[in-house]
């Protein structure tokens, strides 16, 4: 038992980084706050275990080998590190370099890269060394997130999840023994564990109560750095089978580590929210903001189609006079694949870092740059590539929305059903910090990502009434400055609705006093019977405006939108919005939906 104090000293403090990062993807919390600190500390404390271990070996052949035998390990060790980055990289890189962007890598490539990696990890352990070092220091040379980690993965996910990964566990469970405590050893491996994990969570929080984190969050994060998963047990598992500890110590730390993570996941999941930091934001918004002030914009990208889409709105928001700025920030949003960690890149910052989607997101954001050159009027703020999981893909559009103070995010519609992207946007719409406007295009237009050459000149906006619509009808009055555009505003009202419109009523005025000084804007109000009267009038405007603007949300209960909602195929468009979108019309007209 004393003799397997020491191992199970060092089984207790090692830290993984796969482990960690296993466990802040189930809790989907990658691109939080505390799963961007979590990682990036087990990645610290793993290379710090895997230098201790290797610093030991080490001193150990030192005091054991023959000096000819250690030169020889040590030229062979050597060897491995040059034949990986000298030959294996290069040969990467250059596959990498032939894949047409967008496309797959060749299968013949990824059968290569199997192979390689499979002689590099028998190589390691012919020459005396952990089998996993090899393979660990391929991964580390591959680009990040490029075509070679996703067809890898894509290859070999489902044979390692559902092959190897079993056997592991079954192997590792074969080991224990639940009926034969010794009770004085169990106590004694227990209170070790206990002291370990309690040191564990207490000095990261004590660390991030220094940096002024808050004390629930630092208390998660030391609860996430303490769950353990398959590398932890391979880890004791390989002590076990050296017979460096005994069964009683391998049994009583299985367990542990089992039930320890049992409680942390859910407690974690429980205690930690990132979208609770918005709750309490004071949301940003264009009806609250200055008619004369800066209007901040977050544009989200998920490719180089939604670009002229963009581009066709911002030239119906574009600005006339020097005071009505308007400061768009970029967002290229691309899914996490062929990697652990999520990333957040601003660019102007690191131009030499690029991820993986470098080529789509330079485009992007070079097009962007160029309308800002061809446009008085704009501003481009910062420019950001996020590339995370379709899961946790908001926390990114909200995190940078709060941190510049937008007043609107604009996001692309992902037309298919059941797409990733529609359920980003519903999330984008539940908790962000400001304003949120979807926009889609009816119309076939041009895949080039400059050729901007629809203009807005018709534009009109549906005033149902509510929060939503009074928004659009602000955003439609701040475009209406433009000389050369017409808007027309069409306030929906039925003979039996008498409920308060206060605030409704006091904007319409706003809009009618703008009316006297100005000739561009048209007013009018139609009275509907039904939804399907109301739905009649609607489709009317489809043939004869480039533009429309609608509220998302609205009372279901009012007899103008009653019975609408059941017809509703995209809700994340609201009753209106779903109409245009299911339109059977064959024109081109694009539409914004609006939610304060």
């Amino acid at each position: 038992m004393n003799a397997s104090l020491l191992y199970v000293r060092l089984v207790v403090s090692h830290s993984s980084f796969y482990d960690t990062a296993c466990a802040v993807a189930d809790l989907n919390l990658l691109n939080s706050e505390i799963g961007r600190l979590g990682l990036a500390i087990s990645i610290i404390t793993g290379l710090s275990s895997w230098l201790y271990k290797y610093i030991r070996d080490f001193y150990i052949e030192a005091t054991i080998l023959k000096t000819d035998v250690m030169l020889l390990a040590w030229i062979s060790k050597i060897f491995l590190v040059t034949f990986i980055m000298f030959i294996l990289h290069p040969i990467m890189s250059w596959m990498n370099r032939t894949t047409p962007e967008g496309k797959t890598l060749n299968e013949g490539y990824v059968s290569s890269i199997i192979i390689s990696v499979l002689g590099v990890s028998f190589y390691s352990q012919s020459i005396g060394v952990d089998p996993s070092l090899g393979p660990l220091i391929v991964g580390l040379t591959v680009p990040v997130g490029s075509p070679i980690a996703t067809a890898v993965q894509k290859k070999l996910e489902c044979f390692v999840t559902f092959v190897l990964v079993t056997p592991v566990y079954i192997i590792g469970g074969y080991h224990v023994r639940a009926f034969k405590f010794i009770w004085k050893d169990f106590v004694v491996v227990e209170i070790m564990m206990f002291l370990a994990y309690f040191a564990k969570i207490g000095f990261v929080m004590l660390s991030s109560l220094y940096l002024l984190m808050p004390i629930l969050d630092s208390f998660c994060l030391g609860l996430l750095l303490t769950c353990d998963g398959i590398i932890n047990m391979w880890y004791t598992m390989v002590v076990y089978e050296a017979e460096l500890m005994g069964q009683q110590t391998y049994t009583t730390i299985f367990f542990t580590n089992l039930l320890i993570t049992m409680v942390i996941t859910p407690t974690v999941k429980y205690l930690y929210n990132p979208s609770g930091k918005y709750a309490g934001y004071k949301r940003l918004s264009i009806l609250n903001s200055a008619v004369n002030s800066e209007l901040r914009i977050l544009a989200c990208v998920y490719n180089q189609e939604n670009v002229p889409s963009f581009f066709n709105f911002f030239e119906a928001t574009n600005p006339v006079t020097k005071d009505s700025v308007v400061c768009i920030y970029v967002l290229h949003l691309v899914e996490l694949v062929g990697r652990a960690t999520s990333i957040l890149v601003e660019h102007k910052q690191q131009k030499k870092t690029q991820p993986r989607t470098r080529n789509s997101s330079e485009k992007i954001i070079n097009a962007f740059h160029q309308f800002e050159q061809q446009n008085q009027g704009f501003a481009i703020g910062s420019c950001f590539t996020a590339i995370s999981p379709f899961s946790s893909m908001d926390n990114d559009v909200s995190q940078i929305a709060l941190d510049k103070r937008t007043n609107l995010v604009i996001i692309p519609f992902g037309e298919l059903d059941k797409h990733p992207y529609r359920a980003v946007n519903r999330s984008v719409l539940d908790k962000a910090p400001c304003s949120v406007g979807i926009l889609f295009d009816h119309k076939n237009i041009s895949g080039a990502l400059i050729d901007v050459s629809v203009s807005f000149h018709d534009v009109a906006m549906i005033f149902i009434g509510g929060p939503d619509d009074r928004e659009a009808l602000a955003y439609s009055m701040r475009m209406s400055d433009q000389p050369n555009l017409n808007l027309s505003v069409f306030r929906f009202t039925h003979i039996e609705s008498n409920r308060k419109t206060k605030k409704d009523d006091e904007l319409i005025s706003d809009l009618r006093d703008r009316i006297m000084n100005t000739k561009n804007i048209l007013y009018r109000e139609e009275e509907v019977t039904d939804c399907a009267d109301t739905t009649r009038k609607i489709k009317c405007l489809e043939d004869s405006y480039d533009f429309i603007i609608v509220g998302r949300r609205h009372d279901s209960n009012s007899p103008i939108v009653r019975g609408l909602d059941e017809w509703c195929v995209f809700k994340e468009l609201g009753v209106i919005g779903d109409l245009f979108a299911t339109s059977t019309f064959e024109g081109n007209f694009s539409v914004l939906v609006l939610q304060q």
